[in-house]
């Protein structure tokens, strides 16, 4: 969240929710082959993770991976949103 809502750095923010998910699977394969019931109580964690590498991933590419020049003063505009409308440009 700090990379991508602090920094505005969508593709490190990527590859950190992609490592993320991937060990949290790797995790719970493991914890699965001890316990079966400890490997599937990750599974909404996974679910999770799974949609907001989503979200990440279509945020960035929408964004052509950059937020710079996306932010515009408050006052600006009377809508009280700090982001561009691009569809009134």
């Amino acid at each position: 969240m700090p990379l991508f809502f602090g920094l505005h750095r969508p593709i490190e923010a990527t590859i950190d929710i992609v490592a993320l998910t991937g060990i949290t699977g790797w995790l719970a394969y493991t914890w699965g082959q001890v316990d079966q019931v400890a490997g599937w109580c990750l599974a909404p964690y996974l679910g999770w993770l799974s949609f907001a590498t989503y979200l990440t991933i279509g945020c960035g590419y929408l964004n052509d991976w950059t937020f710079a020049g996306k932010e515009r003063p408050i006052s600006e505009k009377s809508n009280d949103s700090k982001y561009t409308n691009e569809k009134e440009d």
